[in-house]
């Protein structure tokens, strides 16, 4: 008889898990582990380490071309849940891949810290964020310590496993943005693990629609397309040097921003990927957070974009292999046995929309904004023309976690 698998799909985290359904189950020790001052601590070590696997996942991405989108603490939660039930030598994969700096017991509290911080910054700020998992499962698929693991420090939802079950979740923890994450679920089918993040930020100072205006984009050095420019000018946190500037345009309240790095050239977006490592990040992030605000006039595209990617290759070439193995997986924290799941499939799919009054996207983050010192004569204000291609993030500021990154080449 064919072997079953397992099937890991994400929507900012989502996955299926395909395997026997039998009584045979394995019950792993846990310890109870509360939430504490420490788990918050490391909450932070989950955003670092979070920051280090967007960077990687980018870097494997971005040689398909065009825009790119995703959330890096979507997928990671989802294999937060995941690293629950693995073992042996696949633990250590996902621990090294994902960037994890501790065993399932560390990080499990570290995840529950950092999605309370999150949504604690956001309440604060009124903007509206929400990171919903999910567990739906055939009766029988997983222990009863896998799925109490889950439900404590993820908050995971209970649910049927069924393809309208799970597509009515998404539906409805992105606002209706993501109306389905599958058409149609296995025969063997045993459990999907969800996550979901959608974040609706308001502009602290919105852009006017009077003055959004068609204006030049150019997509190449040599070809351009008109697009609706937005423009505003503020007092904003802007770092530049000779090759690209760095502008952090806040959410109100300023705890979530938008973060954009754009090249001086109208070409020079590949050379900045190649720069796009954890120590220069970090170094830049570090010097937004530091500068005195300045008088800025902005001038941002409209976009409003939709992903869907299976990431499979890419988890590989990141050096995820014995999860994919039907011999060498090792899921057994969660069914029992070594070899009865593995993952088949990785899917994300994403919604991102920018606007006049600010952001709706299947996930969030941000950065701190701070009041500009006095100056002893009116300066004239430094000019951010977004008219060629750059890279984007949604950060929050308060916990450093990096919620979305992506590219803008084309913004039709």
């Amino acid at each position: 008889m064919k072997k079953p698998s397992l099937i890991f799909l994400a929507f900012a985290g989502l996955l299926i898990c395909v395997g026997e359904i039998n009584g045979s189950m394995f019950v792993p020790d846990r310890a109870d582990t509360a939430v504490t001052a420490a788990a918050a601590a490391a909450g932070k070590k989950i955003a670092a380490g979070n920051e280090a696997f967007a960077l990687d996942l980018y870097s494997k991405l971005k040689p398909d071309g065009g825009n790119l989108f995703f959330s890096p603490v979507g997928i990671s939660s989802a294999f937060g849940m995941a690293y629950d039930g693995a073992r042996g030598q696949t633990a250590k994969e996902i621990k090294s891949v994902l960037h994890f700096e501790a065993d399932a017991d560390g990080v499990d509290p570290s995840f529950k810290a950092l999605r309370t911080g999150l949504l604690d910054s956001a309440r604060k700020d009124g903007q509206l964020l929400d990171i919903a998992n999910g567990l739906a499962l055939e009766p029988g698929s997983v222990n009863d310590s896998f799925k109490a693991q889950v439900s404590r420090y993820y908050n995971a939802d209970i649910l049927p496993c069924s393809a309208g079950v799970i597509n009515a979740w998404v539906k409805r923890k992105t606002m209706g943005r993501i109306e389905k994450i599958i058409d149609q679920l296995g025969d063997k089918t045993a459990c999907v693990l969800l996550n979901a993040v959608y974040f609706k930020g308001t502009w602290a100072c919105p852009f006017p629609k009077s003055r959004t205006a068609p204006a030049p984009f150019y997509v190449s050095a040599d070809r351009k397309t008109d697009v609706p420019m937005m423009f505003q000018s503020d007092n904003m946190d802007l770092v530049e040097n000779s090759e690209f500037q760095a502008l952090s345009i806040p959410y109100k309240g300023g705890g979530l921003s938008m973060v954009i790095l754009l090249p001086r050239k109208k070409s020079g977006l590949e050379d900045l990927e190649c720069r796009l490592n954890i120590r220069n990040f970090n170094k830049w992030l570090e010097q937004l957070d530091a500068v005195n605000s300045t008088q800025v006039n902005v001038y941002l595209p409209k976009f409003k974009l939709e992903f869907d990617y299976d990431l499979v290759p890419e988890f590989k070439k990141l050096g995820l292999h014995d999860s994919f193995s039907s011999k060498a997986a090792d899921f057994s924290g969660m069914c029992g046995k070594v070899g009865g799941l593995w993952i088949d499939q990785v899917k994300h799919k994403t919604f991102v929309d920018v606007n006049e009054e600010g952001t709706e996207a299947a996930a969030v983050t941000a950065i701190n904004f701070a009041p500009t010192a006095a100056a002893p004569m009116p300066q004239k204000p430094k000019e951010f023309r977004a008219d060629h291609p750059f890279i984007f993030l949604i950060r929050d500021g308060r916990t450093g976690t990096l919620l979305f990154i992506g590219r803008i080449v084309d913004p039709r």
